[in-house]
């Protein structure tokens, strides 16, 4: 009974191992040094080389060293391209969901430049920071890999996040110190707005109204040709020092209502409702401003 019992479990054994799914892989070009190329599906990826198979239904996996490559780029896959669409169609909780999915997915080649899962951690962090989420955001950098990103606006990006975790921490003053050291520097808009924005909210936290409200205008002016995420809310934030001012509030009792600090409120209220708010109704403490 037993002796014919073992073949026929052998023979289980081999039908699970054929029946077992071949590893995914991921479809890739390879540049060999002389410059020809060749479509391949890689498999795996270290720092070192790669395994990957010539044909998508190949049963042969290849083992190639990196060093003898010239280089190895991998294809944009649809679900990333879907999920950049969500990201900048501002739905960003959605997208954050699908920058995960396509994050796990791709871990087996996430060593490899530029590739699909470093790319979607990275999208995933900025998902984060424009939700306000810099809890979440804190802890998703702490696993972030950077090395894979070779595009400049995305390692630029990688340090500003030294702001937002200032922010996170409500470390004021070492924020202020952070923003005075940019200052030196020439910065594209989407950074100058984020520091500006920073600077702004330490300075108000530190009870500096009016120097807050010019950094706010800063990131107002600095963003708005950018996400607008940014100059929305220091918009917002104007508006709220702004209603708190004793001019403004004098103003606002008197019959023409003139003085410049009222007609920077209108202005502002103004630009939210025309374009910043993007179909997002002005809070109602600051409808004044519209009259």
């Amino acid at each position: 009974m037993i002796r014919s019992f073992i073949p026929w479990l052998a023979c289980a054994f081999l039908t699970l191992a054929h029946a077992a799914p071949a590893p995914p892989a991921f479809e890739g070009i390879i540049i060999q040094p002389d410059g020809a190329n060749r479509r391949v599906f890689i498999v795996t990826a270290t720092k070192a080389s790669i395994r990957y198979r010539e044909e998508k239904d190949a049963t042969e996996i290849k083992d190639r060293k990196l060093s003898e490559l010239k280089s190895v780029f991998l294809t944009e896959p649809p679900a990333l391209s879907a999920a950049l669409d969500l990201f900048q169609g501002r739905r960003y909780q959605e997208a954050k969901i699908a920058f995960a999915e396509i994050k796990t997915l791709y871990q087996p080649v996430a060593t490899l430049p530029d590739n699909p899962a470093t790319l979607a951690a990275f999208y995933e962090l900025e998902c984060f920071r424009k939700l306000s989420d810099l809890d979440g955001l804190w802890e998703a950098l702490k696993k972030f890999d950077k090395d894979p990103l070779v595009r400049e606006n995305h390692l630029r990006q990688i340090e500003m996040y030294v702001f937002w975790d200032a922010v996170r921490t409500k470390n004021w003053n070492r924020l202020i110190a952070l923003a005075k050291d940019r200052e030196k520097q020439r910065l594209p808009d989407y950074q100058r707005a984020q520091v500006a924005y920073c600077q702004a909210l330490a300075l108000e936290a530190l009870g500096k109204p009016s120097e807050a409200l010019e950094a706010y205008d800063i990131a107002l002016t600095a963003d708005s040709g950018a996400s607008e995420e940014i100059a929305r809310k220091s918009a917002i934030a104007i508006l709220k020092i702004l209603s708190a001012d004793p001019d403004v509030k004098e103003a606002l009792k008197k019959p023409d209502g003139k003085h410049p600090k009222l007609a920077e409120a209108r202005a502002v209220a103004g630009l939210f409702e025309l374009s910043l708010g993007s179909g997002e109704a002005l809070p109602e403490e600051y409808r004044v401003f519209l009259k």
